[in-house]
This record gives C-alpha cells, sequence and structure tokens, in this order.
C-alpha cells in the first residue's frame, strides 16, 4: 500500500508481556523465550486514521518446539489512540499508537467492511450485516471472540499453524445443518486461518452449566441428553457424507491405548490397580471399525442451547495434539465417550445421585443411537483411556477432582469382575 513501517524494538517485548498474562497463551509453564515478530500486510492503511494489521509472536521452548501466536494490531495517531498502548511505531514519518485490534471496538468493526468487501485474505457467506458494533468477549481461553451486535461473532485464532483451521474445516462441511453455529466468513493469510466469523447464536445457555444446574436439583436432564445425542448423531452423520470415512486396525489403537496407559501409571500409581479392568476393553476391541472426521474434544463445555436446539462449537479437537493429529480420522466412540465423562462432572459437581447419572448417560446414547456389541467395547475403550487421561489431569491440575475418574474407573472394575 505504499507504507513504510519501522517495528520498534519494543513490539516484541511488549507482545510477549502480553502473551505471558492472556488465557490464550499456552506456554507459561514450558520456559518459552521470544524469537521475534513477524508484520503482515496492511489490512487498512495506517493513513486512513486507523490503520489495521497482524502480529505474529514467535515463541521458542526448551524443547525445541516453536509456536506462533496472533495478535492483531491497530495503528492509530498518538492523540486518538484507543486501546492500551503496547508500543509506538513510526508509519512514513508520522507517529502511531500500536494497540490490540480486540480491545479497539470502532477498529475491529472494520473486519466486516473487509469482509463484506471482499478484501484480500477475506472470504465472505451470504450477505454480511452493516452498522454493527464490535465488543471483546471476556470470557476467552484458547481464542478470543468478538461480538458483532447480536448476529455474528468473530473467532480470533490465536496459536497458528499451517494450513486450514480445523474449526473452520468442520464449519465449512457442516453448512446448513443446523447442528453448528452457521459460517458467514473467513480471515485467512496465505494458506493460514487467523479468524472464523459465524452466526451469534441467541441467548446460549452453556451445557456444563445447565447440567449442572439440573444435577443439584436432582431434576431430570434426560430431554437434554437425548437431544444432545441425536444432534452428535447428526453431526457424525454429516461429516461422514461430506468427508469421508476410512477404516482402522485394532492393533494398532490396542497399542496407543496401552502406551498411554504406561506412561499415565508411571505418574499416577492410582491408575495401576485398574489395568486388567481397562485391558479387558482392549482385547474386545474389533480387529477392524470404521474411522472419520469427529469433534474431537466433545464434552459438554463445547455445546450451547439457543432458542430450543442445542449446537455443537469449537470443532478445534484437544489443544495439546498436533494439527496432523486432529484432522486424522478417528472413531465416532470417541466423542460419544467425551460427553458421557463429562456427564459425571456434571453429577459430581452438582452432587446427583448414581441413578440420575445412569439415566442421564442412558438417554444421551438413546439419542445417539445405542451401541452394537463392537461398538460397545470401542465405547468402553475409549471411555477408559479418557478417565485414565483425567486422572493425570486432575492430579496435576486439581487433585480435589481425583475422585471423579478414579469413580469411573471404580465402574469400569466393577463391570469387568
Amino acid at each position: 500500500m505504499g507504507t513504510t513501517t519501522h517495528m520498534p524494538e519494543s513490539l516484541l517485548p511488549a507482545l510477549w508481556q502480553l502473551a505471558q498474562g492472556a488465557r490464550w497463551f499456552a506456554g507459561r509453564s514450558r520456559g518459552g523465550r521470544p524469537e521475534g515478530v513477524t508484520l503482515g500486510r496492511w489490512l487498512t492503511p495506517a493513513s486512513s486514521g486507523v490503520g489495521i494489521r497482524s502480529a505474529v509472536l514467535e515463541v521458542l521452548f526448551d524443547s525445541g518446539e516453536r509456536e506462533r501466536y496472533h495478535v492483531p494490531l491497530t495503528y492509530r495517531p498518538v492523540s486518538e489512540a484507543v486501546a492500551p498502548e503496547l508500543a509506538r511505531a513510526d508509519v512514513d514519518g508520522s507517529e502511531f499508537s500500536v494497540g490490540e485490534l480486540c480491545d479497539d471496538p470502532a477498529a475491529a468493526s472494520l473486519l466486516l467492511d473487509l469482509l463484506r468487501d471482499g478484501a484480500p485474505g477475506f472470504e465472505s457467506f451470504g450477505e454480511i450485516p452493516t452498522g454493527l458494533v464490535a465488543r471483546r468477549f471476556t470470557g476467552e481461553q484458547s481464542n478470543t471472540s468478538l461480538f458483532f451486535g447480536t448476529s455474528l461473532v468473530c473467532k480470533v485464532f490465536r496459536r497458528l499453524e499451517e494450513g486450514s483451521n480445523v474449526d473452520v474445516e468442520l464449519h465449512r462441511a457442516l453448512a446448513g445443518t443446523g447442528s453448528v453455529a452457521e459460517i458467514h466468513g473467513v480471515w485467512s493469510d496465505g494458506d493460514v486461518d487467523l479468524a472464523i466469523i459465524t452466526e451469534a447464536l441467541a441467548q446460549p445457555e452453556d451445557g456444563y452449566d445447565l447440567a449442572c444446574e439440573h444435577a443439584r436439583r436432582s431434576s431430570s436432564f434426560d430431554d437434554h441428553a437425548h437431544a444432545l445425542g441425536a444432534t452428535l448423531a447428526a453431526v457424525h452423520e454429516t461429516l461422514a457424507e461430506r468427508l469421508g470415512t476410512e477404516s482402522r486396525q485394532a492393533p494398532a489403537l490396542r497399542a496407543t491405548l496401552e502406551r498411554r496407559f504406561v506412561a499415565a501409571a508411571a505418574e499416577a500409581p492410582e491408575v495401576g490397580p485398574y489395568r486388567d479392568a481397562i485391558a479387558s476393553t482392549w482385547g474386545a476391541l474389533p480387529e477392524t471399525f470404521p474411522t472419520q472426521r469427529i469433534h474431537g474434544d466433545c464434552h459438554l463445555g463445547q455445546v450451547l442451547l439457543s432458542a430450543g436446539h442445542w449446537r455443537y462449537v469449537d470443532f478445534e479437537g484437544e489443544p495439546l495434539k498436533t494439527l496432523e493429529e486432529r484432522r486424522e480420522p478417528d472413531s465416532r466412540w470417541r466423542d460419544v465417550a467425551g460427553m458421557l465423562r463429562s456427564f459425571d462432572y456434571a453429577a459430581a459437581a452438582g452432587e446427583a445421585t448414581a441413578a440420575w447419572l445412569a439415566g442421564t448417560r442412558q438417554a444421551f446414547l438413546a439419542g445417539y443411537g445405542l451401541p452394537d456389541g463392537q461398538e460397545r467395547a470401542l465405547l468402553a475403550a475409549f471411555e477408559a483411556d479418557k478417565a485414565v487421561y483425567e486422572v493425570i489431569y486432575e492430579r496435576r491440575n486439581r487433585p480435589h477432582l481425583i475422585h471423579v475418574p478414579i469413580d469411573s474407573l471404580n465402574r469400569l472394575a466393577g463391570e469387568t469382575r
């Protein structure tokens, strides 16, 4: 666009300081250090009154791994700064205050103009409304969300990887199904997705909060659980139809599950006594089973109730897995197992009875479609694997909750006696 920018020396430490205090940065305890900042092309020039461009912070970890984090920036004249100042920069001889786009509502609202106009890097799906004001959602975690009025929400991806974002891929595949929020646009830089724009669901209720509330009141969650199962079945059916299916051999899965168990038992002796019960699920696995694209991180926190309908959200998969691993076809029963494990946590949080939990689980499976013999074996193996993972997680982060997965393993041991 005919402009030149002097990248201030203060920008790298400023972005590093921002990352260390942000929930979207996953490297605080891993010995990371900042390696550099790459600035993207101008989306709007600084000379227009508010310049917009992306910065990518590269972080090197002690393990040798590198990760890249996305921080969209605004450039405003110093006297007109809106967002907290990260640094100052010289652009064509003028001094600008550099802030984070997500903290500048008027600047963030320009993203919809760029999407509507089909600017380079923006792809729209359908008509994009005008006159919507941006608002940053404060409950962010691995990404940052910007709401535009009550119509649209933009999820700004923070940790970047080469290739299309999994969330974008699966929202595209599930468009028009009513099982997810409809996709309205994508913001990319080359083959790297920077953000996805979807419909904002009306008065959404969080699935985990709602289940916990029912558990506390000893109120049946069966109707909701049945609907959640039916919606997940529709998601899986569509993904299989539109993205295809494959098959997997049991020996490879057995080896993976056993390796994960051995590693877990070395850190958490609590799981050791359950080896025989868990190994029995490996032995019952079918020799081959179908695989397909799945949600990959399925639990009650990934569903929202809006206008009486359940929608599945956040299709990025488990954050600790690589992009390649999250793209790999997997058994749909892994998603089912994830939701069943989530019911255990809701029941524990709400101090629900065993009957409440059993009824909720059965209603979900009835809505999804009850598994046959071989499918039951897959489901049992994935539930056990998830519970073992949870023991490690709770041991490290929430020791007061370790009883939740342990209770599940006790239940498994009782069923296999």
